[in-house]
């Protein structure tokens, strides 16, 4: 004698497809996610659009020195190679769109941080001497090594070496290792969000990942890092692209004798813009 067939629920047939669907779609995900890591691992390209903002009412000295030449917002363009980054900085035109020359560049890596003086100052007296052509006479063309390191920024600045430095950024792991999916105030819709270990410095980067560009090349990706060190909060919204990278610290540096010629250079930069700004005021 056979026993009845028990009854299969079609509910749950259903409700089991489904699962096994979303545990297989999970899993593409992941699959594609570690892939994608760990291809941007090994060297990366990116563009991006940036907004700096400071975590409290104390401006830090690098934002001061952004907002003299517009540029707390602007694109930044770069490359990445295993513990080193190489940055350019763009301004905006009026019709928000991007300038072709950088106004400073910056070389990081887990030694030490370098800023393109000879490329702020550049971009500096050009802003200068377009309001007052008599300022390329008090202004000289950069003759100096292009780079400072922290230490000669935060001499010139007059703030601690900390302040300036930023080789902790080239101390973000991108791996699946500790990571931590998010949902940050910030997000953005069709963007997965994870939060990776914080640095040493207790710098925090949240990066979001498209999730319809999962398998493409080029991946669209929205950052959130926050660097308590230098009291700011950085958003970057671009794209991120693997890339076998070289980078290399540049050699034109400026020596420790030109500092004091930079920190005139600096006390003249600042004395003729106060000069254009009493001229302007009084023509108002």
């Amino acid at each position: 004698m056979t026993s009845p067939k028990k009854r299969v629920d079609p509910l749950f047939v259903a409700l089991a497809v489904v699962l096994v669907a979303v545990a297989a779609a999970v899993g593409v995900v992941f699959f594609q996610l570690h892939s994608k890591i760990s291809a941007l691992q090994t060297g990366a390209s990116f563009t991006f659009r940036y907004e700096i903002a400071p975590n409290s009412p104390d401006k830090p000295p690098l934002l001061s020195i952004l907002e003299r030449v517009n540029a707390s917002s602007g694109s930044v363009s770069g490359q990445y190679a295993p513990g080193k980054l190489q940055l350019s900085f763009y301004q905006l035109n009026e019709d928000d769109s991007v300038k072709t020359s950088p106004f400073t560049r910056v070389y990081i890596d887990s030694e030490e941080t370098l800023f393109d003086i000879g490329q702020l100052y550049t971009v500096l007296r050009q802003a200068v001497t377009d309001k007052l052509s008599l300022a390329s006479v008090l202004l000289p063309e950069w003759s100096l090594g292009d780079y400072i390191s922290q230490t000669q920024a935060a001499a010139v600045l007059g703030v601690e070496t900390n302040k300036v430095e930023l080789q902790e950024l080239s101390g973000f792991t991108l791996s699946l290792k500790g990571l931590k999916k998010v949902s940050p105030s910030a997000a953005r819709d069709g963007y997965r969000y994870y939060q990776f270990p914080a640095a040493a410095d207790g710098s925090t980067l949240v990066l979001g990942f498209s999730t319809d560009a999962l398998f493409s090349k080029t991946t669209p990706i929205h950052v959130l890092l926050t660097i308590p060190d230098h009291n700011v909060h950085i958003q970057l919204t671009g794209t991120v692209t693997s890339a076998k990278t070289v980078l290399s610290p540049p050699a034109s540096r400026m020596s420790d004798e030109d500092i004091a010629t930079l920190a005139q250079i600096r006390q003249s930069v600042e004395s003729v813009w106060k000069m254009i700004q009493s001229a302007a005021q009084t023509t108002n």
